[in-house]
């Protein structure tokens, strides 16, 4: 295996909303990505084409092939490619792709596996989809149904692949019971780049975004999205502010449903305590962690949960939610507290703890920077080269 280890692969990673959007499938794709062509191996992207890329590219430096797609309603940016397996068993040839990862089960994913498959290419599948994170807006009493729906299908493509992949032990427990018997599965996580995320000084970024001086900042990173939670974390303020005036909260993201928080804040008479930055710039953001003090995370459903990793490298206390689907509540362990799910009382009174006793921040902070260690992104991107060549031998 050492000597496999140092061998070039070419890998085809299919992933189709690789562009702007952020939600975390995409971005681990791009940080994996990248660190594996830094090591010598040819990746290609296979992603959708949207307005802003409409012709084949290069995405952070890595190839990217993209096809025809159709945007996803309420997605805030999603795209669904319809690349035809003739293309891409020509774009596999050319490249003379070994390994096809399938980030996601959407469209391209599904094409490419067949491409692979009349090529004798082998597939790597990785978990990133949770029916939670699909139908956001379905009524209770048809969810049940829908993500039965949804786990069939994950179950119809996900056997297909060679090896499996899982960002969490929690990943594993809810999708493991899908996959073929005997199928090889490894839980990697996303990981960080402790390089790049890290306590760093801010320059001019409260200036530039309007942020105030002298003020606790809460804060949450991520999508604006109904299974994000984000209403709870605003209607836990009043209660924050009511016994600790110099609190602010800063929410980095987009989505569709930011128009309707920044009314809610207003309707609460938050408007002052509260500044929506919308989508920053990777620099920025690795600002806006440090610039926070306290990082929350009320989401219903993570995998993992690639923000908090970045919150702790950050050196942030965190608040997490006790969601049952929610992978992030494991990274509450002597560095910050769990609160009830969507219960924003509960979620206040735990902010106040940290509010009122600097020296515990400062203490949970330092927790959350050595736990960070553990998350190095270079570690998990050995163990998924470790897969690709298992994936490639058999």
């Amino acid at each position: 295996m050492k000597k496999n280890q140092k061998r070039r692969l070419n890998i085809a990673m299919v992933c189709d909303p690789i562009g702007e959007y952020k939600a975390g499938s995409i971005v681990s794709t791009l940080r994996f990505g990248k660190i594996l062509k830094e090591r010598g191996h040819n990746v290609i992207f296979i992603g959708a084409r949207t307005d802003k890329h409409k012709e084949h590219n290069h995405h952070h430096g890595v190839k990217t092939y993209r096809f025809r797609s159709v945007p996803i309603p309420k997605s805030g940016g999603w795209y669904t490619a319809f690349p035809t397996v003739k293309e891409l068993k020509k774009v596999f040839q050319e490249e003379k792709i070994e390994v096809v990862h399938i980030i996601l089960p959407m469209t391209a994913g599904v094409i490419a596996i067949k491409a692979a498959r009349e090529l004798g290419i082998k597939v790597v599948a990785h978990s990133h989809s949770q029916p939670e994170n699909i139908f956001p807006d379905a009524p209770k009493f048809i969810q049940p149904a829908l993500f039965y729906i949804w786990n069939t299908y994950l179950a119809w493509v996900y056997r297909k692949a060679e090896s499996l992949i899982y960002p969490s032990d929690l990943a594993y427990s809810l999708l493991d019971k899908l996959s073929r018997k005997g199928q090889p599965s490894t839980i990697i996580s996303n990981g960080i780049n402790l390089e790049e995320y890290k306590v760093k000084s801010l320059g001019d970024f409260n200036e530039r975004y309007g942020i105030p001086d002298g003020k606790i900042k809460l804060l949450y990173v991520g999508r604006l999205m109904p299974e994000k939670s984000v209403d709870t974390l605003i209607k836990a303020l009043p209660h924050i502010i009511e016994k600790h005036k110099n609190v602010h909260l800063m929410l980095v993201g987009g989505g569709y449903q930011r128009q309707k928080l920044e009314k809610m804040a207003q309707t609460l008479g938050l408007a002052k305590h509260v500044t929506f930055l919308g989508m920053v710039s990777d620099e920025d953001k690795v600002l806006a962690y440090n610039a926070g003090d306290i990082f929350i995370l009320p989401s219903l459903a993570e995998l993992e949960g690639m923000v908090v990793l970045e919150a702790i490298a950050c050196g942030k206390p965190i608040i997490i939610s006790d969601a049952k689907m929610s992978a992030s509540r494991f990274f509450v362990n002597g560095n910050g507290f769990l609160f009830k799910t969507e219960d924003h009382q509960h979620l206040a009174e735990q902010v106040s703890k940290l509010i009122a006793d600097e020296e515990l921040r400062k203490k949970l902070g330092m927790a959350s920077l050595e736990m960070s260690k553990k998350y190095d992104i270079q570690h998990s991107v050995d163990m998924l080269e470790e897969v690709y060549y298992s994936s490639t031998e058999k």
